[in-house]
């Protein structure tokens, strides 16, 4: 393995418990794992949120990784954890539809957690400890029971006709820019004339960049860094000019 883990939580920074999961992997691992942050910002039990970060990161990241990821509302309860093979890459976390979104080529059933460990935090007691034994040996997977019947969330849809998309916003990030669950290729030669969201019209215009767009086009249609296409506002914020949140539907129509 490359020794390398990743950690992906809605933990957020003002409390300690990131630093505890970290020091649960150090107790079992000892020096020389290098721990980087994917983001511990998750909106606090957004499943599907992680879920987007998971599935646009985890193909990005060096083979022989481990990726640890916690999104747990369900923690205690007796819902499963899973490690899931991406390629040479191994993301384990809870079975809620956390790793769903990512193309896995095997899902497995993690052991339950040992004698003592608390019923509120998982993520240090259980999941932390089972990622650094994947630091050690990623072959203990092939050890565990097969998983037929993991937890998944629906990813949305896009569809085609004649001049028109039909996608949904999949993330808002930081900037205001909203991530579309359609991806370039869904365009197919379509010139975006206008974006139409809950009635309300926008002319629209693609962009290879958030800064250039056709004059007087109130978003750009922008080919985004995760594959996907995203909706933005040159100096401003697409989210507050739609009113867009996850999950929302977003028409876009060909140029007339």
């Amino acid at each position: 393995m490359s020794g390398i883990l990743f950690l992906l939580s809605d933990f957020g920074s003002s409390d300690c418990y990131t630093a505890q999961m970290k020091g649960a992997v150090l107790s079992f691992f000892g020096e020389g794992v290098t721990m980087i942050d994917l983001t511990h910002s998750v909106s606090p039990g957004s499943i599907s949120q992680g879920a987007y970060h998971l599935m646009t990161s985890v193909p990005r990241l060096p083979d022989g990784s481990v990726i640890l990821a916690v999104v747990d509302p369900g923690v205690g309860t007796a819902r499963r954890g899973l490690a899931c093979r991406v390629g040479e890459r191994i993301v384990l976390g809870p079975d809620n539809g956390l790793l769903s979104w990512l193309d896995a080529d095997e899902v497995r059933i993690l052991p339950p957690p040992g004698p003592g460990a608390s019923t509120t935090f998982h993520g240090r007691d259980w999941f932390a400890p089972m990622a650094a034994r994947f630091l050690v040996n990623p072959g203990w997977l092939s050890f565990l029971e097969p998983c037929t019947n993991p937890v998944t969330l629906q990813r949305g849809e896009t569809v085609l006709s004649s001049g028109t998309i039909t996608t949904a916003v999949v993330h808002v990030d930081t900037f205001g820019n909203c991530v579309l669950w359609a991806s370039p290729e869904h365009l197919h030669g379509l010139r975006p004339g206008s974006v139409s969201v809950r009635q309300n019209r926008f002319s629209a215009a693609l962009s290879i960049t958030y800064e250039n767009g056709a004059p007087g086009a109130d978003v750009l249609l922008v080919p985004g860094s995760q594959g996907l296409l995203e909706l933005a506002v040159p100096g401003g914020s697409a989210r507050e000019l739609l009113g867009l949140s996850a999950g929302d539907p977003v028409l876009i129509e060909e140029e007339s």
